[in-house]
């Protein structure tokens, strides 16, 4: 599904301006559907330890100095890399887990006042536990999705009976309520392919829990280790001599895509602004139908066509995500219609109620299940 998305990556966090700043951090490696190029660190580590999943490393920051990291990213699809037989017994525990924590209160966007990724964690960490009680060896992976702002995200690696499995169960709950989640970007997984991996638009940091003692730079930041037990690097964590381990404050994480891709989308945002002011000024009277305001559509649709077409297609022929896919359709209806200056406004009328009623539908859904309609990053 798609090709190779390469992104340009940079973390920055500075220290405060009146004291030193003990940092650990992340380092993002090569592992399945990533490859890091590039890596560049503004300062060298104290120290940097290895383990099987993640690396770690330590920096002690002076006031008013900070800590950059600049690297590359080629991030792919990695729904094939399991054997679908090993996908069968993770649907189980991924409803266990669901509804243990929707007895709780647990909604799938995490509710108004949740920290992003806060779901998302929740979710794969009550996943990891229903696995262990069958007698599955697993962790939570910790990452962010690379969308217009990166996002923190959290997913399960599990061995599973029929073998090792990387299944992202918040997507695979979301999915079966907003199949269009991908669309604007040019994809239509199925709920079923996060059973088995991820759409490749995504930097994994590393896995977690981290034990306290595990960390580098251990000898210096002991007094905080034994009282906080395990971490969560999302990628980071400050240590305090006076608090312990506590989250970061100021941190800055931007990613931007890169390539060819990069500036086609380019192109389809600057067709966009063009087409949407030419239909309000023709909405508004204040420009005639037809003329440039038809061109600045034709070249917004044509685009948008060529990103989201294959994947519209996909949701099209998918039973349960035609009702999503039909929406487009309905807009540009009504959107050309404007466009288009059509001689009487009975068409605009139409498609514009039809496809109002529509949305008005699917945020009712929405509202009465709060839990499987997630808000949209």
């Amino acid at each position: 599904m798609g090709g190779t998305m390469r992104f340009r990556v940079r973390y920055r966090h500075p220290a405060p301006s009146d004291r030193p700043l003990r940092l650990y951090l992340a380092l993002p490696e090569d592992r399945p559907g990533q490859r890091v190029h590039r890596a560049r660190l503004s300062r060298p580590p104290l120290e940097r330890q290895t383990e099987p999943g993640r690396a770690l490393a330590c920096f002690e920051l002076e006031p008013a100095s900070e800590l950059a990291l600049d690297f590359e990213l080629d991030a792919e699809a990695t729904f094939a890399a399991s054997a679908g037989a090993a996908t069968g017994p993770m649907r189980e525990p991924i409803e266990e887990a669901y509804a243990r924590l929707l007895e709780e209160g647990y909604r799938l966007d995490g509710g108004e006042d949740a920290e992003p990724g806060a779901a998302a964690l929740a979710l794969a960490v009550g996943v990891l536990q229903a696995a262990r009680e069958r007698g599955w060896a697993g962790e939570v992976v910790l990452g962010h999705l690379l969308l217009g702002e990166p996002t923190p995200h959290a997913w399960c690696r599990l061995q599973t009976p029929a073998g090792a499995v990387e299944c992202d169960p918040w997507f695979y709950l979301v999915l079966q309520g907003s199949p269009d989640y991908w669309l604007a970007y040019g994809l239509a997984p199925r709920a079923e392919d996060y059973l088995s991996g991820h759409e490749g638009r995504r930097i994994v940091w590393g896995t977690a829990p981290v034990p306290a003692s595990a960390l580098p730079c251990l000898a210096d930041a002991a007094e905080g280790s034994g009282a906080e037990g395990f971490l969560y690097l999302w990628p980071d964590a400050v240590w305090s001599r006076d608090h312990g381990f506590l989250p970061p404050q100021g941190r800055e994480l931007a990613a931007l895509e890169t390539g060819a891709s990069a500036a086609f989308r380019g192109a389809l945002e600057a067709f966009r602004v063009a087409a949407f002011a030419g239909l309000l000024l023709v909405a508004l009277g204040l420009v005639q139908p037809g003329g440039w305001p038809l061109l600045a559509y034709a070249g917004y649709a044509a685009l948008l066509t060529r990103v989201q077409g294959p994947a519209w297609w996909r949701l099209l022929q998918r039973p349960g995500a035609r009702e999503s896919a039909f929406e487009p359709l309905l807009f540009h209806a009504a959107f050309l219609a404007v466009v288009a200056g059509w001689s009487t406004v009975l068409p605009q009328t139409l498609f514009a109620l039809t496809w109002i009623y529509r949305r008005a539908r699917t945020l009712w859904q929405g509202y009465r299940d709060a839990g499987r309609r997630p808000g949209r990053t």
